[in-house]
């Protein structure tokens, strides 16, 4: 664009006049000269404003005043009507062309903002401009201590995505880097615990494979040993140990968690490791750890010993109720052969793996097993023994049960989702035992590994839904299904302040993940005065609605036998998943129609 066609006044705040033209452009004549070096010191960032008179696809002029006309080119493609009054900011200007972009539509909210930013004493830069204008977008207050907060906000946190922090500010939520980084992966729909626990359940045997590769083969067992403590809760009982002194939250170790968030207890994972040995440490009858501490080893193996036979024996005692179900519906019939296999040869009791071959125990109780093993030969510094545990930690079939392990801790059934003590449990054992696996990258050296990132992750997105969760109410469901895993996210709406509406209505979004029917919404309305159910059925094909609506009369009927009855109706959705962040975005939304004649001055 040559700059003979371009007319700009220096001034950022020029105050529009009212043109009588029909849209064409003010003819140019001899002003041109002294709109060029004007337009020269443009700069991006700063501001025009005028009223729209003439548009040719995405070029558009503007009369600034009565003497100077604007022509640029939009940088996206808007519907701009002629004579509209509006203000948008340069985006580029390399001295031969310019480009704008709308700061706003409606200038009737221009007195708003300039007033709004005086009171609070900043500058009508485009930035600032922009902040207020996004604020009243997103229903916010803009008066002095609101502006001035969201700008210290905006200051602290130059990284991050301004309208993240305005909604983060609007929803009560703290604004911190690691909530901002967990509210970005909410609002991205990269939040769930299924995909954090997966990566993580392939990123510990790398680790155990790089610690190999490094010729660390006793940390890279005792790596191991500490991964199965996490999801086991078998502690070391000597005092020498140095381990947290209270329990694994598990199925019966989550009194006093109050809660999803699960608070805990900090402490040192372990200072005596029992694998890590140095012979010549300090005699045969010690043991050095990686920090250099030394251990006497039969003090060590005798604690040990008890506390992991007295953990094995209730592990293999809840492995055969209802509660855990028996492992041979976990992994195949060669996985457990073989794991038996091993483990015989290594200590274990024949009729103790006859019933792991056939299955007859839970993952968790193999896992217990493992540990036992390991206790009993820590006072004995055997080659082959270490050598038969590499062996086990290297195969597939371990690495099969550690994810089945790991799968009945983080995961719950659907039948328990109604049941709030076992939802809150759930949620302290995953943020109790990935602490505990934090602990155990830490000890191995690998605090800064891909495995040790996603364990964070799942503690931070744990404590951030925490944080949700007593502002909505809102879960993440990881659901274990029969044959797969589902997700699944629940939101009431209704802010926890105002619990129920006053006609007694609860309304409820469940969506779900599920690898045969993909994503799932069912939208729920309950007259509670009437016992009336109406549910909403989104989905993502043909198939999915098909299969749902042939079931439909299994729902009806079990909520018959409650005394409720329910009118379903079912929909396709193509455009993929419910984001249930937007979800809780828009429903707490409180935005006030903006327009020439009317709009909230809130200042």
């Amino acid at each position: 664009m040559n700059l003979g066609n371009i007319f700009q006044s220096k001034n950022q705040e020029i105050k529009q006049t009212n043109m009588n033209g029909t849209g064409s452009t003010v003819p140019a004549g001899d002003r041109n000269y002294r709109g060029q070096s004007e337009i020269r010191n443009m700069v991006p960032g700063q501001t025009v404003q005028g009223e729209v008179v003439g548009r040719e696809g995405n070029t558009v002029q503007i009369a600034l005043d009565e003497e100077t006309v604007l022509t640029a080119k939009l940088e996206r493609d808007l519907n701009i009507a002629l004579g509209q009054n509006m203000s948008f900011e340069i985006k580029t200007n390399n001295g031969s062309q310019i480009s704008l972009a709308p700061l706003y539509a409606n200038m009737a909210n221009q007195a708003t903002i300039l007033k709004a930013l005086s009171a609070a004493g900043l500058s009508a830069s485009a930035g600032n401009i922009r902040m207020v204008s996004n604020m009243m977008q997103e229903g916010m207050p803009i008066d002095r201590d609101s502006i001035a907060y969201v700008s210290r906000q905006l200051i602290d946190f130059p990284n991050a995505d301004p309208a993240s922090v305005m909604q983060m500010i609007r929803l009560g939520l703290p604004v911190t880097e690691i909530n901002i980084e967990q509210f970005e992966l909410y609002k991205n729909y990269e939040h769930q615990i299924l995909q954090s626990a997966g990566q993580i359940m392939e990123e510990i045997p790398q680790v155990f494979q790089e610690l190999l590769a490094e010729g660390k083969e006793a940390e890279a067992v005792l790596f191991y040993q500490q991964v199965i403590k996490a999801l086991t809760g078998n502690e070391s009982g000597g005092e020498n140990a140095g381990l947290p002194g209270d329990t694994a939250a598990g199925e019966s170790g989550t009194e006093g968690n109050a809660g999803i968030s699960g608070n805990v207890s900090e402490g040192s994972m372990g200072e005596a490791l029992p694998g890590a040995s140095d012979r010549t440490a300090g005699g045969p009858e010690t043991v050095r750890t990686p920090d250099g501490a030394e251990i006497l080893l039969k003090e060590l193996a005798e604690g040990e010993k008890a506390e992991a036979k007295d953990a094995l024996q209730d592990a293999a005692g809840r492995g055969m109720t209802e509660q855990e179900p028996a492992g041979r519906t976990e992994l195949s019939a060669k996985t457990w052969q073989s794991l038996a296999n091993m483990l015989q040869k290594m200590g274990t009791d024949a009729e103790l793996a006859k019933q792991i071959g056939s299955g007859n125990l839970s993952p968790k109780a193999v896992l217990s097993q493992i540990q036992h093993l390991f206790a009993e030969n820590a006072h004995m510094i055997r080659e082959d023994f270490q050598e038969d545990m590499k062996t086990l930690f290297g195969s597939r079939a371990f690495r099969n049960l550690l994810e089945a392990g790991m799968k009945n801790e983080w995961l719950m059934k659907p039948e328990d989702v109604a049941d709030k003590e076992k939802v809150e449990q759930l949620y302290a054992r995953i943020r109790e035992q990935a602490a505990r696996l934090e602990e155990a990258f830490h000890m191995a050296g690998k605090a800064e590994s891909a495995g040790a990132k996603s364990v964070q992750n799942l503690q931070n997105n744990v404590d951030f839904m925490n944080q949700m969760n007593h502002l909505f109410t809102y879960i993440q469901l990881p659901l274990k299904m029969t044959g797969n895993e589902a997700h699944g996210d629940l939101y009431v709406y209704t802010n926890k302040k105002s619990l129920a509406k006053k006609d007694g209505n609860v309304s409820a979004l469940l969506h779900l993940d599920m690898e045969n029917l993909g994503p799932l919404d069912v939208y729920v309305t309950m007259q509670k005065n009437l016992n009336k159910v109406s549910a909403s059925f989104t989905v993502k094909d043909e198939a999915a609605l098909n299969l749902i609506a042939d079931h439909i009369h299994i729902l009806n009927e079990r909520l018959e036998k409650r005394g409720y009855s329910m009118k379903a109706n079912f929909q396709i959705k193509e455009d993929g998943p419910t984001n249930v962040m937007q979800e809780i975005l828009e429903q707490n939304k409180n935005i006030s129609v903006l327009s020439k004649t009317s709009f909230d001055m809130r200042a």
